[in-house]
């Protein structure tokens, strides 16, 4: 049965503003969504790149700390093997310096290739640990003359140090070079960071510490010397 013409007339009418007030609430949901999706972006974007660029910097100081470590592992090695060994530590580009205190030792100023000499305490050594050809840190090593003793063996020219404070510190090559002039000794506070953080002019690892060989004869009395006493009971010549 059809309906009359004014019944039709209405039920289209009808069904036209219906689809217009759903076409209208559909294109306002998507508009909300989309507010609603850019809102969240915005908000969880800079904690992304937060967190990422504070991983990248804490990975970076671990690998550091190991570097550091591995290049005192090397100086303790020798210094353990005993001998007259001045020569040896040399060959390990450990650079004596004249500095009253180990800490007071400059930030490096100049990064050279790996297997170039050690010619100053500013100078640091650059590596390159994943073997693609481009250098991922720089290692400063240096130590104090401590008390050295002449070489009894031929051929050996350098002085053995009995007693010795050492330093090493690590740099983000690629990111310490852009600031050579300026670096700082003090090592960089890990943290929450946007980019490179400090590594652009601190160190990413600082060791310190003193090390000496105690099988030699009078090697005790040598490190009371180191140490600006002597006790009593300790008969030294």
């Amino acid at each position: 049965m059809q309906p009359s013409p004014m019944k039709a007339k209405f039920i289209k009418r009808k069904q036209k503003h219906g689809r217009s007030a759903n076409a209208g609430l559909t294109l306002i949901e998507c508009l909300v969504a989309i507010v609603v999706i850019a809102a969240t972006a915005a908000s969880i974007g800079p904690m992304m790149v937060f967190s990422v660029a504070t991983r990248v910097q804490n990975q970076r100081t671990e690998q550091a700390l190991q570097i550091a470590q591995a290049e005192v592992d090397k100086v303790r090695l020798v210094v353990e093997q005993g001998g007259d060994y001045g020569d040896r530590l040399n060959n390990l580009k450990l650079f004596r310096v004249n500095a009253a205190s180990i800490a007071e030792v400059p930030a490096p100023n100049a990064f050279i290739d790996s297997t170039a000499s050690v010619t100053s305490e500013r100078q640091a050594r650059r590596i390159d640990i994943d073997g693609d050809g481009t250098s991922d840190f720089a290692i400063q090593l240096f130590r104090t003359p401590g008390i050295e003793l002449p070489s009894q063996t031929a051929g050996v020219t350098a002085s053995t140090p009995v007693v010795f404070d050492y330093g090493v510190r690590v740099y983000d090559d690629a990111a310490a070079e852009q600031n050579i002039t300026s670096l700082t000794a003090s090592t960089t506070s890990l943290g929450f960071t946007s980019g490179e953080g400090d590594r652009g002019r601190q160190p990413l690892a600082v060791l310190y510490g003193q090390m000496g060989q105690g099988d030699r004869d009078a090697s005790l009395c040598q490190y009371w010397q180191y140490a600006g006493s002597t006790p009593t009971t300790l008969q030294c010549n």
